[in-house]
């Protein structure tokens, strides 16, 4: 007899669709942790053009980043106004989040001193996939200015 049995046929189509979703699932994270390492080279690129904007003495002005869950803003000013036009919005991509914001004083701004650079609040700014919530990134503030 030449052909395949009725239990051969569902045996490798259970092998195919066990092996897709496999794939599926290791593609998707690996989609999240690509959303993830963008959202957190923003935020520091947002977080150090403040810090370039400050010491340029640009407006004659400090800079200041402000975070929320879902995104961050870089305003003019040693205080946060969010209605003020001058303001720049980083939005996160709706499956990141800023899960927590842990900087001095329970702050959620962080603003740029002219002249040397240093921050009125450092700590921690975490980022992390809302649908693997395991997935985090921090990025760190230095009192120095410093960015990592």
């Amino acid at each position: 007899m030449k052909g395949f049995t009725l239990l051969e046929i569902l045996v490798s189509m259970a092998i195919i669709v066990v092996l897709s979703a496999l794939i599926f699932s290791v593609m998707s994270s690996f989609g999240e942790s690509n959303k993830l390492t963008e959202a957190n080279s923003g935020i520091i690129g947002l977080l150090r053009d403040a810090r370039s904007r400050t010491l340029a003495s640009e407006f004659g002005s400090n800079f200041g980043v402000h975070f929320e869950n879902t995104k961050a803003v870089l305003f003019r000013g040693d205080v946060y106004d969010s209605a003020s036009p001058a303001n720049e919005s980083y939005l996160l991509p709706p499956s990141i989040e800023i899960s927590a914001i842990d900087l001095t004083a329970g702050a959620v701004d962080t603003v740029f001193t002219r002249l040397y650079g240093t921050t009125t609040a450092s700590g921690t700014v975490t980022l992390r996939s809302r649908s693997v919530p395991a997935k985090i990134h921090t990025v760190s503030i230095y009192s120095t200015g410093g960015i990592k």
